[in-house]
């Protein structure tokens, strides 16, 4: 019997979307990832996930087009890339919910250190918030800003 409903035919964007991104463990791999971690290894400890559901995440993951296998891990695609602010979104709302909690993310401008009120536009710049130009804090991580980085080549 499978786990949950299979939307990938669906009509609905938000279904279909929902069929590639609408796992939790699917959302922690895109977090480390974005976070500069690419090899099984990383994203395992990271992520607490036994290794054969990581495998199976990844796995569906690059089948959906999100990352591809690079020696010696994995990358963001530009789909993948293109899932940020779906995870900026999450962050926000997480401190809309418990904003006194210890694990918020705090999502920055890496151009002028602006927080991010929206999920993809930095106010202050008048520009998009992207995989190149967003620093994340992570209280669970010690709070100090960092530069996301994708895995990429560029």
């Amino acid at each position: 019997m499978p786990l949950r409903s299979d939307w990938s035919t669906a009509t609905c964007p938000i279904a279909r979307s929902a069929d590639v991104l609408a796992d939790p463990w699917v959302l922690l791999i895109l977090r480390e990832m974005f976070s500069g971690r690419t090899r099984f290894d990383q994203l395992r400890d990271a992520t607490g996930a036994a290794d054969s559901v990581l495998a199976r995440r990844l796995a569906s993951m690059t089948d959906a087009g999100l990352v591809a296998q690079d020696d010696p891990g994995y990358r963001l695609t530009d789909a993948g890339r293109e899932t940020l602010p779906i995870l900026h979104a999450y962050a926000r709302f997480s401190r809309m919910i418990d904003p006194d909690g210890p694990w918020g993310l705090t999502v920055s401008c890496a151009r002028c250190g602006e927080v991010a009120a929206s999920s993809d536009w930095c106010a202050r710049c008048s520009a998009p918030l992207d995989a190149d130009s967003t620093r994340w804090a992570r209280r669970s991580m010690g709070g100090e800003p960092f530069a996301l980085t994708t895995g990429s080549a560029a």
